[in-house]
């Protein structure tokens, strides 16, 4: 099981290695390297949409500047998918708790404000 370990401005800690960008972490423990945007926008949740998770956690980065459109929510409601946006110290918790109970989670994590 994948464990993000800790945020900081410009850094993220996942399983004990350090990582200097925003980045995508699966449940499955596949990490990919996120293009920085203040969006989660269609485009992106499209891609995430390939590997069919039930549940996408955003964090919005140390201050919650990264905004999630309207029709993402809507279309992630449609396909019954959980959509937690908070900001990114608290959006790893929220995802080490799914992972940890099995829930096919993604984490998109930005790490600056």
């Amino acid at each position: 099981m994948v464990n993000i370990d800790a945020v900081k401005f410009g850094e993220l800690e996942i399983d004990g290695k350090i990582y200097y960008s925003d980045m995508t972490v699966w449940w499955d423990g596949k990490i990919e390297f996120r293009k920085k945007s203040h969006v989660f926008d269609m485009p992106e949740f499209k891609k995430v949409l390939k590997r069919k998770p039930d549940s996408i956690v955003i964090g919005t980065g140390l201050a919650g500047i990264v905004k999630v459109p309207d029709d993402v929510r809507e279309i992630a409601k449609i396909k019954k998918i959980k959509i937690f946006v908070d900001t990114s110290s608290k959006a790893i918790d929220i995802f080490n708790g799914l992972a940890k109970i099995g829930k096919k989670a993604v984490a998109i994590i930005h790490t600056t404000c």
